[in-house]
């Protein structure tokens, strides 16, 4: 006598059913966190990307302060840091994003969704060849997330030249 059941192969439909529903409450729990997540990184990274520049042009300031009585400055296209930056030699070298001149030692691109606003502080951000400040007094920016309201961090630059980050509002 020949056994004509057939085998079962693959997944009922319920079996699969019950994997996509499983699945879908997972990713409603995980995509807020993971979107809030994301967020956070970016702002970290925007503000690390203004501190490095600070550092970098602090201490061109001091190595190229020796051979001249150069000061190297950041300078943001029409004072809007949100349009992007340039490291350059002096404060009057223009910042021009798509052909830069010979005055220009690094341009640093602008991060999406993301704004800087100059708090306090004079801008072009200048470093005299000891690295200090050359006004004398601290610079601030804050860095705000265009999607995220409550998610801004604040720069400073205190009059010697060391920069430093702080979470929420400059104040």
């Amino acid at each position: 006598m020949v056994n004509y059941r057939r085998r079962a192969y693959g997944f009922s439909l319920i079996e699969v059913m019950v994997v996509i529903a499983i699945l879908g409450i997972a990713m409603g729990i995980g995509v807020p966190g993971l979107q809030t997540l994301l967020a956070n990184q970016k702002m970290k990274s925007a503000t690390f990307d203004l501190v490095t520049t600070a550092m970098f042009a602090r201490s061109e300031a001091i190595k190229w302060g020796g051979a001249s009585s150069a000061s190297i400055s950041i300078v943001a296209p029409s004072n809007n840091f949100s349009n992007g930056w340039c490291v350059t030699f002096t404060s009057t070298t223009p910042c021009n994003m798509t052909s830069p001149n010979d005055g220009v030692m690094q341009i640093v691109r602008p991060t999406q969704g993301v704004a800087y606003v100059v708090y306090s502080g004079a801008t072009p951000i200048i470093f005299n060849r000891s690295g200090r400040l050359a006004s004398g007094n601290s610079v601030r920016l804050q860095v705000n997330d265009s999607h995220f309201s409550t998610n801004s961090r604040c720069v400073s630059i205190d009059s010697s030249g060391n920069a430093t980050i702080k979470s929420g509002a400059c104040s």
